[in-house]
Order: structure tokens, then sequence, then C-alpha cells
């Protein structure tokens, strides 16, 4: 089978289950609230240690920081002439930050009631933080995989970025400003839109497996 057909069926399986998701959500039914009740349990634990370290970790994943990490990182691969490769992650970036925030508007769910140890405005589901924190740092990898030559280069940047997602993830739930499915929604809406985006690169044969760029 081939690369583009294996991928097009994992973006099919993701959109299925983001949908499946959503679904579930907006309908507030046991799936969710047994997921969630059972999560929250085992992760609203804080002491004033915990709340500034993860206080920190969250900040990483705010509009402005994404923002400034991702302009860096374009401008990087410009000036390294890795344009496709550049375009690829500002193409996650945007798409999926537009695409979560008209989600967020539809599904229209409350955060937790319970106490917020960092202010958090807007609707709950799909946690932004955590699409926007997956679409820069899975793009990073991805980019990272085909740059890089050398394997423990790949290894400590791989490492690195889904550390980043998973802790930026982990620290919503930790601070209360969303529900553990809001998290999950997050991650398989970017999954999703990233896999689709890499079949375009594919159509248009500038596959992200070769993200190379193009010289001036």
């Amino acid at each position: 089978m081939k690369i583009s057909k294996k991928i097009s069926i994992f973006n099919v399986f993701l959109l299925l289950l983001f949908v499946f998701w959503t679904i579930n959500v907006s309908q507030h039914t046991n799936l969710i609230k047994n997921f969630d009740t059972a999560l929250i349990s085992q992760i609203y634990h804080h002491n004033t240690l915990t709340l500034g370290i993860f206080r920190f970790i969250t900040s990483i994943g705010d509009t402005f920081a994404t923002i400034v990490v991702t302009a860096i990182i374009f401008l990087l691969l410009i000036v390294k002439k890795y344009h496709y490769a550049a375009i690829f992650l500002v193409l996650n970036k945007v798409v999926i930050s537009g695409t979560n925030s008209i989600i967020k508007t539809i599904i229209d769910r409350p955060r937790p009631s319970h106490h917020h140890f960092v202010y958090a405005g807007g609707y709950s589901f799909p946690s932004g933080h955590s699409a926007s924190s997956f679409a820069l740092y899975i793009s990073v990898l991805i980019i990272s995989l085909y740059i890089f030559k050398k394997l423990s280069l790949k290894i400590v940047i791989s490492a690195i970025c889904i550390a980043m997602v998973l802790l930026i993830g982990y620290s919503r739930i930790f601070l209360g400003v969303h529900y553990p499915s809001d998290v999950f929604g997050g991650y398989l809406l970017a999954a999703t839109i990233i896999t689709f985006n890499t079949l375009l690169f594919r159509a248009k044969n500038l596959s992200v497996l070769q993200l190379k760029g193009v010289k001036n």
C-alpha cells in the first residue's frame, strides 16, 4: 500500500474519531463524564511548587508565546531555504488555531466549575492550548526528522516536542481550566488537520518526507 493511501486512511480515522468525540462532548454522554471524572480525580491535586511549575508550562502554550516561537522557527527555516517546511509549519498553526476557535463557538461548552488557578476566557472544547501546542511542536518534530541527519539530534528534538505537547495539555487540566476531554479533543483536531495538510503537500509532490525547500 502506498504511503499516501496509508496517510489517507489514517486521516479518515482521525476525522471520524474527532467527530465521534465532539458529538459525545456536545451531548454530555456518560462516556465523556466518566472519562473526565476519572482523569480529574487523578490530576487535580495541587501544592505551591507544582502550581508554579504548571503555571509556567501553561504560559508556554499561550497564544502570544506560540506565535513568537512559530515566527522564530519560520524565519530560521526561510533563512536556511527550507521554504516548504516553513509553509507547512505556518499552515498547520494558522488552520488549526482558526478551526479550533470556530468549533469552540459552535460547541459552546462551559469551562469546569471547579476553581481555576489561571485565568481562561471563552469556551472549553476543544482546548486551544492543546491544539495550538500540538500544531507547533508536532510540525517541528516532523520537519526535524527530515532536515537533520544525526539520529541523536532527531531523538532529542522529538522527545522535547512530545514532552511540550503533553505537558501543556496536562497543565490545562491540572490548573482547572479544561476537562480532559477538551485536551484530547484539541489533540485529535490538530492531528487530523496536520495529517490532511501532509496529504496536500504530497499531492503537489512536496512530500513532508522530503522537506528540503527550494533554493533561490
